[in-house]
């Protein structure tokens, strides 16, 4: 069984440490810029490698870690259902024409074909959003659908 604690590091951000079910230990450290850094820990607590990663990019692996980018053959079943759907992060701009919109007015769904299915606003996980959501400048849309449908997506929440 793994164990996660996590602290605050002000002025940098967050801490998460995890002790694996193999008593292998790693450190992520999430700065307030978005910046990751992530260590994995030898038996005196002291880092044996560490990798630094962008906002992006460390997105982009939490797909794959979470299953999302990529499943294993053990859910195959589960693959043939879901095939060619993505999940995606897009971040509003201060120039974004959805911001101060409620999520029922942009009728994302049948415009898009894309469904939000979270939002990252600051330091909060918003799940499933309300349609009384408000966009604010800042937010970052998660979103799920067909990859060639993102950019209709893009042309909505974008400035031309």
């Amino acid at each position: 069984m793994s164990f996660f604690s996590e602290s605050d590091l002000p002025g940098i951000g967050k801490k998460i440490s995890c002790t694996t079910h193999s008593k292998e230990k790693v450190v992520l450290i999430i700065h307030h810029d978005g910046k990751r850094e992530f260590y994995i820990m030898d038996n005196d607590g002291d880092p044996q490698a560490s990798v630094t990663l962008l906002d992006e990019e460390a997105r982009r692996l939490g797909g794959f870690l979470s299953g999302v980018m990529f499943k294993p053959k053990s859910v195959e079943n589960l693959e043939v259902a879901l095939e060619g759907i993505r999940i995606d992060w897009f971040k509003l701009d201060k120039e974004s024409p959805i911001i101060g919109q409620r999520l029922a007015s942009l009728e994302l769904r049948k415009k898009t074909q894309v469904s939000i299915i979270a939002i990252l606003q600051d330091d909060i996980f918003i799940p499933n959003p309300s349609s009384d959501y408000v966009f604010r400048e800042g937010d970052t849309c998660v979103v799920i659908g067909k990859p060639e449908r993102f950019k209709d997506f893009l042309a909505l929440i974008r400035k031309n």
